[in-house]
């Protein structure tokens, strides 16, 4: 009878300890909140730019010709015209901390395509939400931002 109780709390107390490591791996995990980079940002974008424009808040016309179709399409485009002459431009990244469902953290991301030249100035780019979590972007949160 002994054997028995003495058994009983060492597998008590090993159980107990398994857990409280389980628990504490899992706050860990929880509590490294990491800020997204610019380049974590870019190619999330390219990753998910089967996107259609028709899903993406304010992206239906977004599109820099008519045959332009997702997302990847448009960037494709605000790019393209860094190659013209006499543009210059520069790539704006900026993000902020929400919470998401159940207190996740969640990042929302601006990429932003600068493009000036003498006639025209011009900004364009996507705004979209990325899970701390796995760091990927939430497909269902992307819009398309600028200014022309």
């Amino acid at each position: 009878m002994k054997n028995s109780i003495t058994k009983f709390l060492l597998i008590g107390v090993v159980s107990f300890g398994l857990y409280s490591a389980a628990l504490a791996q899992t706050k860990k995990r929880e509590a490294k909140i990491i800020e997204p980079t610019a380049k974590e940002a870019v190619k999330q974008v390219f990753l998910n730019g089967d996107i259609l424009l028709s899903a993406g808040k304010n992206c239906e016309s977004a599109g820099t010709s008519k045959d332009d179709r997702t997302i990847l399409d448009f960037l494709s485009g605000v790019l393209s015209f860094q190659a013209e002459p006499n543009a210059s431009g520069a790539i704006e990244f900026s993000v902020k901390s929400e919470k998401g469902k159940a207190g996740e953290a969640v990042w929302i991301c601006d990429l932003l395509f600068r493009i000036s030249d003498e006639e025209s100035p011009a900004s364009n780019g996507v705004r979209f939400k990325m899970r701390n979590s796995d760091r990927r972007l939430m497909r269902d949160s992307l819009m398309c931002i600028g200014t022309g």
